[in-house]
């Protein structure tokens, strides 16, 4: 599958709705309303800062099929966080393309750590942070979406220490699953 990762543009509003559905953010809050999703959508239009913040959709083909952030937390570290169309789970796709974000922020990074916050029951991220060599170090209570606090697993990855894992093959079908 040719997957590759594109600046965020208008198409991000589309991708942001079909993102945005029970399964997708079942361990994210769940659905987020049509007013936050536009200020999403805004938020990830300005988000093209390398070695800041950037914010990227996550393409198959001609498919939109996730996206994919890094962006500058509080405490000279990066946080990381992705979101993949749950017609695509299970593929390899969201470790493919966290591994590309992860080239990218490798070649244009200010600090030397990445951090994702998976919740513990999220086995898919949690699987994906394990399969590119995060290390977990702790669970604590983070607030996400804002004012809502549960654990959260706290993941780090030295970005002096990454080897790009680009190359290793996604499985599934070459085409969307609604086209096959």
């Amino acid at each position: 599958m040719d997957l590759t990762l594109l600046a965020w543009d208008d198409r991000g509003a589309a991708l942001l709705k079909a993102l945005n559905t029970p399964t997708g953010k079942a361990h994210l809050g769940g659905p987020e309303s049509d007013e936050k999703l536009a200020d999403r959508h805004r938020r990830y239009l300005g988000y093209a800062r390398p070695g800041e913040t950037e914010c990227f959709m996550v393409a198959i083909g001609e498919a939109l099929v996730g996206s994919v952030v890094y962006w500058e937390g509080d405490d000279g570290a990066y946080e990381v966080g992705w979101e993949i169309v749950p017609d695509w789970h299970g593929r390899g796709v969201g470790a493919r393309a966290v591994a590309l974000m992860l080239d990218r922020l490798a070649t244009v990074r200010r600090h030397d750590l990445a951090f994702a916050y998976p919740t513990p029951d999220n086995a898919g991220s949690n699987g994906l942070c394990r399969k590119l060599g995060f290390d977990l170090i702790a669970t604590r209570d983070v607030e996400y979406p804002k004012g809502v606090w549960s654990p959260h697993n706290v993941w780090r990855r030295d970005l002096r220490m990454w080897t790009s894992r680009t190359n290793e093959p996604m499985s599934g079908p070459a085409q969307s699953p609604s086209s096959s």
